[in-house]
């Protein structure tokens, strides 16, 4: 009688070959198994990690509307920049006319000076009105 329930010798001999071969690959079996069930030890983390990832791209639609605003800013800082130009031309043209009119009073300052000359010396003028 065999040991530990295992067949004798005679009778594993009398085993047609295929099956032979196939007990042959028990342990290469075994192996695998052990490989498969670590690998799929790590599906729960993996589970856990794509549950994140979802909770994550909840996001994704609200961020899209932000980023068509952003998209938009493009557009708003070309009116900006055209707008200051616009402004910035308006003010060379106001330097302009002040340094015109600086001139013009400066003329008009020299023009009137002699017609105060005169004016004090008007009879019945008092020398406190050049005040």
């Amino acid at each position: 009688m065999a040991r530990l329930g295992l067949p004798s010798l005679d009778r594993i001999s009398a085993l047609p070959g295929d099956v032979i071969a196939a007990l042959r690959m028990i342990p290469e079996i075994v192996e695998n198994t052990r490989a498969i069930e670590s690998h799929t030890a790590a599906l729960a983390e993996v589970a856990a990690a794509l549950e994140r990832v979802a909770g994550h791209t909840e996001a994704l639609p609200a961020l899209r509307e932000e980023m068509a605003n952003v998209g938009g800013l493009p557009e708003t800082m070309r009116r900006l920049d055209e707008g200051l130009e616009r402004l910035s031309a308006l003010m060379e043209q106001i330097l302009t006319a002040l340094d015109g009119l600086n001139r013009s009073v400066d003329v008009l300052q020299t023009a009137v000076e002699p017609m105060g000359r005169l004016a004090s010396r008007v009879p019945g003028q008092r020398k406190d009105q050049g005040h």
